[in-house]
């Protein structure tokens, strides 16, 4: 999951998703916004790594709150081992890192947020998933992907639908 900016009954929604497909790990790719939303995670049992995105601010806070629920923060770029699949982790701030670390093809699988917008896309042997937004406003959809590790199959799941920070302004 990625790009919650604060959304806590998103984040709600998505862990509940979670748990009820049984994920075994969740990666969020950045601009949780505030550790506050930690609290959403508390007795959650299913382990969580986190990187930055660019509008986190309180980096201290997020990392030391996060960690009290279990959630490990791994700064801007995180490497993840999983059911032997090498995967990055990302937030997507700067399209062309986006692009040459797809492109490197060290991955089999690179994880972004950033731009809001659902997508999987695979060049050469690397898969690129970008779950979309929990926050919602900025597409009018909150969504989550959930990696099938064996088949590399990537389901995207609306959690919701919402009136875009665009429609609400004009009103």
């Amino acid at each position: 999951m990625s790009d919650a900016h604060d959304s806590i009954q998103g984040v709600k929604d998505a862990l509940r998703v979670f748990s009820q497909k049984k994920v075994a790990l969740v990666l969020f790719a950045g601009d949780m916004i505030g550790s506050g939303n930690c609290y959403t995670f508390e007795g959650f049992a299913i382990p969580v790594k986190l990187v930055y995105g660019n509008n986190d601010g309180d980096r201290v806070g997020l990392a030391r709150e996060f960690a009290r629920v279990g959630g490990e923060y791994l700064g801007d770029f995180g490497e993840i081992e999983a059911e032997g699949l090498k995967i990055a982790l990302l937030h997507g701030t700067e399209e062309a890192l986006v692009k040459a670390v797809v492109a490197s093809q060290l991955y089999d699988v690179v994880v972004r947020g950033h731009n809001h917008r659902a997508e999987v896309t695979r060049q050469g042997k690397t898969l690129l998933v970008n779950p979309g937004e929990i926050w919602g406003h900025f597409t009018g959809l909150s969504s989550v992907a959930i990696l099938d590790t064996n088949s590399l199959a990537v389901e995207t799941i609306e959690l919701g639908r919402f009136n875009t920070i665009q429609e609400i302004i004009k009103g």
